[in-house]
């Protein structure tokens, strides 16, 4: 069976060390699962037969954009692919995407906590249609971060009326459309023209059958199959999936197919 994980972090080898141990203080020391270097992935996500993965880099300073793409992009090699990343209050946030695209870069990636940002905000408008316009798939974070105290940037109803605002924009709404916000995913989201991916959402569910119901209601043909690493151990993320009992060809759209739909792979 042929996996592939959507929703995976990686740093540069020489700030990765760093960049773990503040996420990890942030996060109140919820464990992590790899080093953070790319190259510690690799061996893992091998061991525990993935074929490929999703590197997901988050702009959290504008200043840092440019740079961030420029290491994206030769992060980009198949089987350890990438998105891009852009910081809405950059004020070349709209030629970066255009660059996003010439990079080869396979979407790009928000986080409406780190980047301040509502998804329905008038400043935002702009760049979902370029998004759009450029056949950018786009992969949010949605709902709460365990991180962040306070006020939520995102809620499941924003992601179903951004679908309806951009009906060709390829929205990817993370943690199951919402995390911790699941009740509202089930009553806002099951249904509309959106992808879901399975990062760090199950083990935090109240209701364990609830993960079950989101993905059948919504249908198995707009779910990702993502871990969110290095915070998800890569063997759990998949038995999770295969522990629902879903038929080979539910799992097959999870693990692999819907992202082979959504991004350009290599011929496999």
């Amino acid at each position: 069976m042929k996996i592939f994980d959507v929703h995976t972090h990686v740093f540069p080898d020489k700030i990765a060390s760093a960049a773990l141990a503040h996420l990890q203080q942030k996060s109140y020391g919820i464990p992590v699962y790899t080093d953070g270097t790319g190259a510690s992935l690799l061996q893992q996500a091998s061991a525990a037969g993935y074929s490929g993965w999703l590197n997901c880099p988050v702009v959290t300073n504008p200043r840092q954009m440019r740079s961030v793409n420029d290491w994206a992009a030769e992060w980009n090699v198949w089987p350890h692919l990438s998105l891009g990343g852009i910081h809405p209050d950059a004020e070349d946030a709209d030629r970066e995407l255009y660059r996003i695209q010439e990079l080869g870069l396979l979407g790009v990636k928000f986080h409406p906590e780190y980047q301040e940002f509502q998804p329905l905000e008038k400043r935002m408008e702009r760049i979902w249609s370029i998004c759009e316009k450029l056949s950018l798939p786009v992969l949010i974070h949605a709902g709460q971060d365990i991180g962040f105290q306070g006020n939520v940037h995102s809620h499941p109803a924003d992601f179903a009326e951004l679908s309806r605002r951009h009906p060709a924009l390829v929205i990817i709404c993370a943690h199951l459309g919402g995390w911790r916000e699941w009740d509202e995913v089930e009553r806002c989201l099951v249904g509309q023209r959106v992808f879901l991916d399975t990062s760090f959402a199950q083990m935090y569910m109240q209701d364990q059958m609830q993960f079950k119901r989101i993905i059948l209601n919504h249908g198995s043909e707009k779910i990702l199959y993502g871990t969110d690493s290095p915070w998800r151990n890569l063997h759990d993320g998949v038995a999770e999936i295969v522990a629902l009992g879903l038929s080979p060809a539910e799992q097959e759209n999870i693990f692999w197919r819907n992202a082979a739909r959504i991004f350009p792979f290599p011929q496999q």
